[in-house]
């Protein structure tokens, strides 16, 4: 074709072009060239990803008025109360737990948990072999936001990493600072089971990785005067979302905490009698803790955990005046049967008000790890020496829970 002849095609094509934009109308584009396969995989695109799945109900969709789960923890225990440093009696425990819980309004939801024990220790230092039940949270939650959420009714005491973890979600069988069979642990002020009556503000920023607490408790009693209590916490590696948290995650997360909590009672520090279990004398109860907890998951070396706490206690009727722990476990990577074995130590000590002396717990377990927390064994020995005399009890638990 001539040269005018192209030039005159261009200029109709330009001004069809114009006269298109004038009314809005784009031009139809040329088909893109047909896309060429990759020569290898390597060259290929990552595929597109999956839609997200629908919304969970009580997570922005409808809401759950209720949802159950259980638990039990049965114990069979070599221990003599009577001669502390033989073995040559047998006793258990158990428990069964039944958690309800439920979302009424996307802002209001409710909790009731309730708990029933076989042959556990009376308010008076006696075995119950009949089993009791009791109440072990009931609580309102108005939950507006991550940074601002508001409990009201029964809950655990927010001081401590343990205290928040029960020893459903803690690597050893028995929750810290246990030094005198039928005495309150060495730790945060609390009442039976690790819970006290009152309201708690809390909030968490960063999916969990920043949490604070602010609780006033022991409303229930007007009798005493109310216990506060606050926490703050930073989970680094991983978030801990929630109110409450685990001491074990059993390789599902990394994790790298601190904490510190402070605690405060006008006349929380009490001189019982023995035999009417009434308070003789009184004193302020002030506490303060820190707490460290890191797990690391290995791969195919396994999984490490390393944890401590310090606790400092005011009151001149408190049995210790300062205690700590330390522990570390190794959960092994080669699966035997259903479950992997785990190695742990802890070490406690305590300095006795009383005696002026050093309490020590030594515990040396092994654990067998069926599915985490929801299916396990551990067979834990203990070794101590608490006012002078020392003690050997060795311990076969196994804890089951449907979450």
């Amino acid at each position: 074709m001539s040269q005018p002849g192209r030039g005159l095609i261009a200029i109709r094509t330009v001004g069809a072009a114009l006269a298109l934009a004038l009314v809005g109308v784009k031009p139809a584009m040329a088909a893109p060239p047909e896309p060429q396969m990759p020569t290898s995989v390597l060259e290929a695109s990552p595929p597109v990803p999956a839609p997200p799945p629908p919304a969970a109900p009580g997570a922005g969709g409808t809401p759950k008025l209720l949802e159950i789960d259980v638990g039990t923890r049965l114990d069979l225990r070599a221990y003599n109360p009577n001669q502390p440093s033989k073995l040559n009696d047998l006793g258990m425990q158990g428990q069964v737990q039944l958690f309800l819980s439920g979302q009424v309004l996307p802002h209001i939801l409710w909790q009731a948990n309730f708990i029933g024990t076989l042959a556990r220790l009376d308010e008076n230092k006696r075995t119950d072999t009949t089993g009791s039940a009791a109440i072990l949270d009931l609580i309102a939650r108005f939950e507006f936001h991550d940074l601002l959420n508001l409990w009201v009714g029964r809950m655990l005491v927010p001081a401590d990493r343990s205290g928040l973890s029960t020893e459903w979600a803690i690597a050893p069988w028995l929750a810290p600072g246990q030094f005198m069979s039928g005495v309150a642990p060495a730790g945060p002020l609390q009442n039976r089971y690790g819970r006290s009556d009152g309201v708690t503000l809390w909030g968490q920023w960063g999916g969990g990785t920043v949490k604070y607490y602010l609780a006033g408790l022991n409303l229930a009693d007007t009798s005493q005067s109310p216990l506060y209590s606050c926490r703050l916490s930073l989970s680094l590696l991983n978030p801990e979302p929630g109110f409450r948290n685990a001491s074990t995650y059993y390789g599902n997360k990394d994790v790298l905490s601190f904490g510190a909590g402070l605690q405060h009672q006008h006349r929380g520090s009490q001189q019982i009698d023995p035999t009417t279990n009434q308070a003789l004398a009184w004193d302020d109860f002030t506490e303060l803790n820190f707490d460290l907890f890191f797990e690391k998951n290995l791969g195919a070396a396994g999984v490490v955990d390393l944890e401590g706490a310090l606790y400092k206690f005011w009151g001149r009727y408190q049995l210790e005046g300062l205690s700590y722990f330390l522990l570390a476990s190794y959960l092994l990577p080669i699966e035997v049967g259903p479950g992997r074995f785990q190695f742990l130590f802890r070490l406690q000590q305590g300095s006795d008000r009383v005696t002026s002396d050093t309490d020590a717990l030594t515990d040396a377990q092994l654990g067998y790890i069926i599915d985490g927390l929801r299916a396990r064994v551990a067979l834990d020995y203990r070794y101590s020496k608490v006012q002078g005399q020392a003690g050997n009890a060795l311990l076969l638990g196994l804890q089951l829970m449907t979450r």
